[in-house]
């Protein structure tokens, strides 16, 4: 087994797009030859180590053909390049049995889901919710707060789906990889799979190398991240910014990223009469912010694993986060000395804790060598070794 394939929509993107292009050098590293097949490939921001490990390959757009089309034409690329397996990100590729049919019973294949399980059920609630407290008749924000029968109805409708798309993709794939032994257990149970015999695997994810920073951290709390609603929720923080600023006038929150909420959140800011919050805006190089913060917060309603979370540990800023999914909760421990975790959604918890972090810099110091040891578990190098042990077990079965 040489030949590996990843696909993907668009290369590169986000973070899933980062997590396949780790993967790959590391892969390339251990003498694979490594594909990455896209609908659209945006030569201009490739990264060096993109170019040197990977060979591009372009697919078609999905929306200018059929699914059966697009995916005979995939078929019929993985099985010209000679593919030994193929690991798919993000998305279940359609037509699974006919793409199987055409390439033959050599190449195996993997499916890579980097959000925790049934997250779009919390995505679609989180909507429905705002839309029924923000814009919402009295009767509607009635039935959402006391009856809460929009809220059940969604979730089971929901959860069914995804139920039986979790059985689909887990019968036509050779391996279904999750972020934690959390979501393993969790999938397990959905498709009712034997642990022993489950071909679901829990795959860390990969942290790109991070510079080493200085020790001696000024007084920044700092988000980075996407801001979106749904997820993010970054108007809880600023709430809870809200209620610890006045204690604690030497220090500032910065908030590095944009999306959709920005204008919402600058609103709610000023509405709050918020000091020292600057919002920084996208950047290429979270490490420069990285390198000065002391604290970094997380305050969403659903992560799959929270990759800022791992890049703060490494960086020896202490991330503290609502522990809302095993893979955040996996990630930062329940003890203490790696992060710090919240009990969704208890604000005035959260208030505490940041406040107790604050004000206690010994703390924050005396936390910095186990949250960079913890991090080392995410290297390229050791995520690498777990990826190439999954291929050589996928290569002894016929």
């Amino acid at each position: 087994m040489k030949n590996i394939a990843f696909i993907h929509s668009t290369f590169p993107m986000g973070g899933a797009e980062r997590v396949s292009a780790d993967i790959a050098a590391a892969l390339c590293g251990g003498g694979y030859k490594v594909y990455l097949l896209a609908e659209k490939i945006d030569e201009a921001i490739l990264r060096p180590i993109d170019r040197r490990s990977m060979t591009f390959v372009e697919l078609p757009d999905k929306k200018s053909c059929s699914k059966k089309t697009w995916a005979r034409t995939v078929a019929e690329r993985l099985r010209d390049l000679h593919i030994d397996c193929c690991i798919i990100p993000i998305d279940p590729m359609p037509c699974m049995t006919l793409v199987r049919r055409i390439v033959g019973p050599h190449c195996k294949f993997i499916f890579h889901d980097h959000g925790m399980p049934f997250w779009w059920v919390d995505c679609k609630m989180a909507r429905q919710e705002r839309k029924a407290l923000e814009n919402g008749s009295l009767w509607e924000r009635f039935m959402w707060y006391c009856i809460k029968r929009p809220k059940e109805r969604v979730f089971k409708i929901y959860t069914r789906r995804f139920e039986r798309m979790y059985r689909r993709v887990y019968a036509q794939t050779d391996r279904f990889v999750v972020l934690c032994e959390g979501y393993r257990r969790t999938l397990e149970s959905v498709v009712g799979a034997e642990h022993a015999r489950s071909k679901i695997r829990a795959m860390l994810n990969p942290l790109s190398e991070v510079a080493e920073s200085d020790p001696e951290k000024r007084h920044e709390v700092l988000y980075v991240g996407r801001m979106s609603y749904e997820d993010k929720r970054i108007d809880r923080l600023l709430r809870i910014w809200a209620r610890v600023q006045d204690r604690f006038p030497d220090w500032e929150l910065k908030l590095v990223g944009d999306g959709p909420e920005r204008g919402n959140l600058e609103r709610m800011a000023s509405e709050l009469a918020l000091q020292r919050v600057q919002f920084c805006g996208f950047s290429t190089c979270p490490s420069e912010h990285y390198d000065t913060a002391a604290i970094l917060c997380m305050t969403s309603t659903f992560e799959g694993w929270g990759l800022v979370l791992a890049e703060a540990q490494a960086s020896g800023v202490v991330p503290i986060a609502y522990g809302c999914s095993d893979g955040v909760r996996e990630l930062l421990g329940e003890d203490g000395t790696t992060g710090i975790v919240i009990e969704p959604f208890d604000e005035e918890a959260y208030v505490r804790e940041l406040a107790a972090l604050m004000e206690d810099s010994e703390r924050r110091r005396r936390m910095q060598p186990a949250m960079k040891a913890r991090a080392a578990e995410f290297s390229p190098e050791a995520c690498g070794r777990r990826w190439i042990g999954l291929l050589q077990e996928l290569a002894t079965e016929a």
